[in-house]
């Protein structure tokens, strides 16, 4: 017995010694890259688009292309592949990554995204004709598929392709520079065009996906699993649309067609890479110019509210609407069905279901922050137009209003052109049910000015917004201040044909909302709304939060945070309230009630708040994924899904690969070590019972010893 448990124990000490010494020669051998992006896989009903990796990673040779040259090397002579390609965005194109692929030498990408580094002068990985399967022209001889322009001319459909290797973006300066020069340059670069021995420095691109295919594939694999830990191989795209009627009509009281002014932005932007979606001109200038537009309109409401003959004023931000309108679909499915803005509960008073017939205008603001000759364009439907008298006058009578209005505080108005097709925008998934006055005001006439659209340097330095501090007050804050001014004017008028002289947007809000949502989320305005229990998660760094709609599986941080802040514009402060009371009443879910930290005080704390408003949560989840047998193939909702990967699936590790000859010696010299080992086990084991004996004179204790 005593020499099964010293052979024991010294198993146990080789086995710790021998872990102990894997985690140092692993350390020793990998150096891990840690600040990196991945391009992850999504899918539709038909496609898979992104990019995977081997589900061990994908090993390639780093080599750094700095020119076109460089490529054409890579693919008529470097003799050395599988490589892994490091680049700078301006080379990070289709048809070089196409030409590189199709090499067959290259195993991944690295692509340098540094706030120094150059970008190219035009990117958009979205097509040029974004949404328009879905929207209301598809199909359409005059205006489908773009016929009378291109919008997106930038746009080359990077988003839309399946990459069978992975690609990350590097954003660590010093982790860059370590690829480049300790790596690339001290190991693999060409010496007078002739390549470098061994040994060659080389990365592990793990970038595993679990989803493949399509939607329709993914998710029966997710409903087919019936163990008690289920694997998820795929989540829809999703999150929640925020929705505000002014006057909250209770489910009791009568509300009458044609009374509902939409005022609507989309929420959201898409890239190639986890995280970077910064989406300034995309969408944000539309956020902050409608929440600027619902800060102006709140101070005015009561007139609007307590009018007799008044509209209601809904404020609507839509979520998921880079991938074929994802929330405004969701808007008129509920509304078609009586749901929206929520599903009636039988012995509770909720908000009065507001359908598609009462809406009897429809105003959208979409990207506000690069205006084409330094003009605000309105773009309008031409088929209501021209189907409909009553339409069209209703529309000519918006336009003027907002010319007039615009006018008032130095913005200028382009020429108006009603025989082009609406931009991309929510209101088409509307027109499609039904024929609306209906306006989007862009910064465009044409193609789009923003040359960034949808991609990674849609960021406020190109729209001129990158303030230095909370306070700075740019020109873009400046512009967008007389547009929110203009479009808050202009909902008055429709609502209550009023004097809109008191109505004015303030530009030290739109400069907060800009610097908290495309500089820093730490800032006071983000820190006044946000409450105590999710105080730690917006400080936790200053990274604007991520622009993308998510998983309908995840909590958007931009939508809780613009729904916040709808609240606090258009809510009402509710005295002598504290913490544990600021809830809304069992059977009363007209208003939502939300706590927030409050403004700072002199003595630097915060006094608590409770506001009251008519601000909520609506799904943006794609009635797709909830109609039983849903036709994945009629093209009528959204099909994206998300493909979900495991904790360590993303990862990046440098290391040395030896020569050929070496690792022939290496693997001689461990068998030859297992060869040893094996001889000397079997020597220990045979001898065991003279290397591990027992004493022999020691006698066994007795009762009286023990005594």
């Amino acid at each position: 017995m005593a020499v099964t448990v010293r052979i024991a124990h010294v198993i146990s000490w080789f086995f710790l010694f021998t872990v102990a010494n894997c985690e140092r020669v692993s350390n020793k051998t990998y150096v891990e890259i840690n600040g990196v992006s991945a391009c992850f896989r999504r899918f539709n009903a038909t496609h898979q688009v992104g990019c995977t990796s081997k589900a061990s990673g994908n090993v390639g040779v780093v080599y750094y292309v700095e020119s076109i040259n460089d490529i054409n090397y890579i693919i008529k002579e470097a003799n050395q592949p599988p490589y892994a390609i490091l680049m700078g965005p301006e080379l990070f194109t289709l048809k070089n990554v196409q030409n590189l692929w199709n090499s067959g030498k290259i195993n991944g990408m690295m692509v340098i995204h540094l706030d120094t580094t150059p970008i190219p002068d035009t990117f958009s990985p979205d097509t040029t004709c974004p949404n328009d399967p879905y929207g209301l022209y598809h199909g359409n001889s005059d205006y489908g598929n773009c016929r009378e322009g291109q919008w997106n001319l930038n746009g080359n459909s990077m988003m839309f392709h399946d990459y069978a290797f992975p690609i990350f973006v590097m954003k660590d300066e010093e982790e860059v520079n370590y690829l480049i020069h300790d790596c690339f340059e001290s190991f693999n670069k060409p010496i007078d065009g002739n390549p470098r021995n061994y040994p060659l420095c080389a990365v592990e691109l793990k970038d595993s996906m679990s989803g493949s295919k399509d939607s329709v594939t993914c998710i029966r694999r997710n409903n087919m699993q019936a163990s008690l830990d289920p694997e998820t191989y795929c989540d829809p795209l999703g999150d929640k649309n925020i929705v505000a009627p002014l006057k909250s009509v209770p489910s009791t009281e009568d509300y009458p067609d044609n009374s509902v002014i939409v005022a609507a932005a989309r929420m959201d932007t898409f890239s190639m890479f986890e995280n970077e979606y910064p989406g300034a001109d995309s969408h944000v200038t539309g956020i902050v110019g409608l929440l600027a537009a619902a800060e102006a309109i709140g101070k005015v409401k009561e007139s609007i509210i307590k009018g007799d003959n008044s509209k209601d004023i809904l404020f609507a931000f839509f979520q998921g609407e880079a991938f074929d309108y994802i929330g405004s679909s969701r808007t008129v499915y509920d509304m078609e069905k009586d749901k929206f803005p929520q599903e009636p509960v039988s012995g509770e008073t909720h908000v009065h279901p507001i359908n598609l017939q009462h809406i009897s205008h429809f105003v959208e603001v979409s990207q506000l922050g690069l205006r084409d000759d330094d003009k605000l364009w309105i773009h309008t439907d031409p088929i209501s137009v021209k189907s409909s008298k009553k339409i069209s006058e209703e529309v000519d009578v918006m336009i003027k209003n907002i010319t007039d209005l615009a006018r008032m505080v130095d913005l200028d108005i382009g020429n108006i052109t009603t025989n082009k097709p609406l931009p991309p925008s929510s209101v088409q998934r509307f027109l499609k049910k039904r024929q609306i006055p209906a306006i989007v005001m862009t910064d465009h006439q044409g193609s789009f000015t923003n040359k960034y659209y949808n991609s990674r340097f849609d960021r406020a330095s190109t729209i001129q917004a990158n303030s230095t501090s909370y306070d700075m007050v740019t020109e873009q804050a400046q512009k967008l201040t007389k547009v929110a001014t203009t479009l808050a004017r202009s909902l008055f008028l429709l609502a209550t044909d009023g004097n809109t002289t008191e109505v004015e947007a303030n530009v030290t809000s739109v400069t907060h909302m800009l610097y908290c949502f495309l500089i820093n989320k730490t800032c006071d305005l983000f820190q006044e709304i946000i409450d105590e229990d999710n105080l730690d998660t917006l400080l936790e760094s200053s990274t604007p939060y991520p622009f993308y709609v998510g998983v309908t599986t995840t909590n958007n941080h931009v939508t809780s945070l613009t729904k916040r802040l709808l609240s606090l514009y258009l809510g009402d402060r509710k005295v002598n309230v504290t913490k544990d009371n600021c809830n809304t009443p069992d059977k009363d879910k007209v208003y939502e009630y939300t706590w927030m930290q409050g403004p700072l005080k002199t003595d630097q704390t915060r006094e608590g708040v409770c506001i009251q408003s008519s601000v909520s949560l609506t799904s943006a989840k794609s009635p797709a994924f909830d109609i039983t047998d849903y036709d994945w193939t009629s093209g009528e909702f959204s099909t994206w899904t998300e493909s979900s990967w495991k904790q360590d699936a993303i990862s990046i590790r440098v290391f040395l690969i030896p020569s050929e000859q070496m690792e022939v010696v290496l693997l001689c010299s461990g068998l030859a070590l297992f060869v040893v080992s094996l001889a000397i086990s079997y020597f220990i084991n045979k001898k065991s019972s003279i290397l591990f004996q027992t004493p022999q004179n020691l006698d066994p204790p007795t009762e009286n010893s023990r005594i």
